[in-house]
């Protein structure tokens, strides 16, 4: 018996890439590992006069909470992804693993407006699929 191809009108884009997979409340997310600079925990970080988080130690100089990004409710905790470019940190609720993907796909059409700028495709994790962030985008908008 021959194995069927997973979509195979749809392009893929080539890639071999360290993707780090994460939780925005029920929400599962990946960035490429490569765009990160360090994950660490958001101890040592106090909220500013208009809410937002900031560093008692400059760690970062953006700090922009993944929740408030993709309107849902986070909790207290969590941990914080600092990016190479840009020198931002993205809050989340969790990080989950570290993963090597094969292959990255283009955006379903599901994707509309400004989506399509926040992710730079979809991949799979196991039986998931599994949307990656661009971290391009993450920095500019937190400039």
């Amino acid at each position: 018996m021959r194995a069927g191809r997973f979509n195979p009108a749809r392009t893929e884009i080539k890639t071999d890439n360290s993707v780090i997979l994460f939780w925005v409340g029920p929400y599962r997310m990946g960035i490429p590992a490569a765009a990160l600079k360090e994950i660490r925990s958001p101890h040592g970080l106090s909220l500013n006069g208009d809410g937002g988080l900031q560093a008692e130690t400059p760690i970062c100089d953006a700090i922009l909470s993944a929740g408030d990004l993709f309107g849902v409710r986070t909790g207290a905790g969590g941990r914080l992804l600092i990016l190479r470019s840009g020198n931002v940190g993205i809050r989340v609720d969790q990080v989950e693993r570290m993963i090597e993907i094969g292959k990255l796909y283009p955006l379903p059409r599901a994707f509309q407006g400004a989506e399509r700028s926040w992710y730079s495709g979809i991949t799979l994790a196991g039986d998931s699929i599994v949307p990656l962030l661009n971290p391009e985008t993450l920095a500019r908008e937190a400039a």
